[in-house]
């Protein structure tokens, strides 16, 4: 006969529901416990999709005991989402399998947001299925006028339903038809940014930012949004004054506008980039140096180009001069790149990682380095129990007698 196997069902409650609306806390551990907290939110929202989970937990465990030693297990993040939540459902995470010691788990979820964490879960523990929960409606209608609703409530989809036309009608208050004009501008550059991938990726880098006086960082920050701010003025009264002096051409006047930007610009990008590398060299990240080399050519060559571009735009420099400036710019960023990436790649390797113990910055164990990949620039890690995966060098927060590393 086959031996029993020690299965968590796990259900996550990312943004803390069962605390903020039911006043249970985390780890909810056992299936009595569970129905009971599940209970609970159902009476405090019954419209709560984490009801519907916790239910499907209760019969997914139920389902599992006859052939496999079960406990099911509800972890609740934070309301704040982000870095609280993670680091609240990995200590209740870890709290549990020391006390339970599964040999794997099954996750019971109700969307992308809590399976994002999965890569929190598989650092710990093996995951042998994800079972998501979908709430079936006959009112089809009425289901969407409540997704819409509650979307709303949502910070990511507010800024952009609420955000965007807001500063559309103040840009129209403001400016009359030039405001219509710089809106739409704008909202051009923010559908480029969010097409490519731009947009997440400001988001990413800002929701690891810390911000505080005692960060170096700070000072360049704080000292880069006034010229972030009289860089737009500056192309705004440009492209204004032009348009009062009888310019007509579009082109012309957003070249213009343009120059003016690239006045303080890139001044301002430049004090971001210093205080990266500063804070990089107070936190020890030498390997983190030649990245921000990177960044101070990308900005050169960013200014080159537009500024070429607009130069052309009005007539003062020839295309040829434009196309040899964009191909001599773009071969020297690449020639850095490459360089850039070839010293980190053998400083790394030079740090002997191989065998050092990784942790999070909340002290829980991760497991050990058992190699890094040169191409994908990561650091390969095998856990306790046996399993490997790959964590980018940016999350590495310190590099010592044990690696640091954030998620």
């Amino acid at each position: 006969m086959a031996s029993r196997k020690r299965l968590l069902v796990l259900c996550l409650d990312v943004d803390d529901d069962l605390g903020q609306k039911a006043r249970v806390r985390g780890p909810v551990v056992g299936r009595k416990k569970v129905l009971e907290a599940a209970s609970k939110l159902g009476v405090a929202d019954p419209e709560d999709s984490d009801v519907n989970t916790l239910f499907e937990a209760i019969r997914f465990s139920d389902a599992l005991k006859k052939d496999n030693d079960v406990e099911v297990v509800a972890l609740t993040g934070s309301k704040k989402l982000g870095y609280s939540a993670d680091s609240n459902i990995v200590k209740q995470l870890e709290k549990v399998a020391h006390d339970f010691k599964p040999e794997a788990c099954v996750l019971v979820s109700d969307g992308a947001s809590d399976e994002r964490v999965l890569p929190l879960i598989q650092s710990r523990i093996k995951i042998d299925s994800v079972k998501t929960v979908t709430v079936k409606q006959t009112k089809e209608l009425e289901k969407t006028y409540f997704v819409i609703l509650d979307k709303l409530k949502d910070p990511h989809f507010a800024r952009v339903v609420f955000g965007i036309p807001g500063i559309g009608l103040l840009l129209y208050f403001l400016m009359g038809d030039l405001g219509v004009r710089i809106f739409v501008g704008l909202l051009g550059a923010y559908l480029i940014a969010k097409g490519v991938g731009i947009e997440d990726f400001i988001l990413r880098k800002t929701a690891d930012a810390r911000f505080s006086m005692s960060n170096a960082r700070f000072i360049f920050y704080f000292a880069a949004a006034p010229l972030f701010i009289a860089a737009l003025w500056l192309a705004v009264s440009k492209f204004s004054a032009m348009q009062h002096a009888g310019e007509t051409n579009v082109a012309k006047l957003a070249a213009w506008a343009l120059k003016d930007l690239l006045l303080l610009l890139p001044s301002a990008v430049l004090l971001l980039v210093a205080g990266g590398a500063l804070n990089a060299a107070n936190e020890k990240k030498t390997y983190d140096l030649p990245k921000y080399a990177v960044y101070v050519a990308l900005v050169f060559l960013f200014w080159l180009i537009f500024n070429n571009a607009a130069d052309w735009v009005l007539g003062t420099l020839a295309f040829s001069d434009l196309f040899y400036s964009i191909l001599l710019g773009v071969v020297a960023v690449y020639l850095l790149v490459r360089l850039a990436k070839e010293f980190k790649t053998r400083f790394i390797a030079g740090m002997h990682l191989e065998g050092k113990e990784v942790y999070t910055e909340i002290g829980s164990f991760v497991g050990k380095v058992a190699s890094f990949d040169k191409d994908r620039d990561s650091i390969i890690i095998k856990t306790e129990t046996g399993q490997r995966f790959d964590l980018d060098f940016d999350h590495i927060s310190n590099i010592g007698d044990t690696i640091v590393v954030r998620y």
